[in-house]
């Protein structure tokens, strides 16, 4: 993976920042917006409601008297809304940039169109099903993988020392890319692309998608704002960084060849 690429990746935040602004795609913003601070406020309804019982039961029944201490209480409580946040970091992609896949990809169609020019592709309800069934499949298969992998890095954990630095490390790399993929997946669904060409896209411009995701899970971090703007963000981002990647011509997918980069377009500036 080269960082060179990774970095370079990033800097489509910057473009989707001056892209949002020249071509007026705030107000696209807003659903997507309402939809990612609405599962981020679902999660901390969660925490407000159950997890003063919850830490109390854990405090009063597995603690024993001599470690019962009052500041262990606060910590019991602090260390289950810790596990909430990063349950809700990992459950985000599933969610959010899956079941508001159509939001999502409307949005990505808007900036393609408001940047680059062009129509619109016509509406089909047959297509749309097959696109959505697609999407499923392929989001279906990178989520099982995103788990798995995200279960070997915790393994780390046994290292002594490094372990907790080399398996937070993993973990948010796997993340990265795994969001970065299905930020871009909405740009090649639209291109038609097949679920097998997707992923050799994806493999290889992993730091293409990799960096996007990285950016995106930056956004996310940021309380409240980020929640709110990251979808919107992460999928311009995406938009602008595939079409650079992409042939010119992309009425047929091209055949990428894993492991070999896709020729960079010679693309307008945003």
């Amino acid at each position: 993976m080269a960082a060179t690429d990774l970095a370079s990746s990033l800097g489509f935040y910057v473009k989707a920042h001056r892209a949002i602004l020249r071509h007026r795609l705030w107000p696209y913003m807003i659903l997507p917006g309402l939809m990612s601070f609405g599962f981020f406020l679902g999660l901390i309804t969660i925490g407000i409601l159950y997890f003063g019982d919850i830490s109390t039961h854990i405090y009063q029944n597995y603690f024993p008297g001599f470690l019962k201490w009052g500041i262990l209480l606060a910590i019991t409580n602090l260390m289950l809304w810790i596990l909430l946040f990063l349950s809700g970091y990992v459950l985000y992609q599933p969610v959010v940039l899956i079941l508001f896949s159509p939001v999502l990809g409307y949005l990505s169609e808007v900036t393609e169109k408001r940047v680059y020019g062009g129509a619109s592709a016509p509406f089909h309800l047959r297509q749309l099903m097959k696109d959505i069934l697609r999407g499923g499949t392929l989001s279906l298969r990178n989520l099982l993988r995103m788990i798995l992998l995200i279960g070997l890095a915790w393994l780390m954990l046994i290292i002594p020392i490094a372990g907790a630095l080399l398996s937070a490390a993993a973990v948010f790399l796997v993340q990265a890319y795994y969001n970065g993929c299905a930020l871009s997946d909405y740009t090649l669904e639209r291109k038609n692309y097949t679920v097998r060409q997707r992923i050799r896209f994806t493999r290889a411009n992993r730091a293409r998608v990799t960096g996007i995701g990285i950016g995106f899970m930056l956004v996310l971090l940021i309380p409240i704002l980020g929640w709110f703007i990251a979808p919107a963000y992460g999928t311009v981002a995406a938009t602008l960084s595939t079409l650079a990647a992409l042939p010119k011509k992309t009425g047929e997918p091209p055949a990428v060849k894993e492991g070999t980069p896709v020729d960079v377009s010679q693309r307008p500036e945003v």
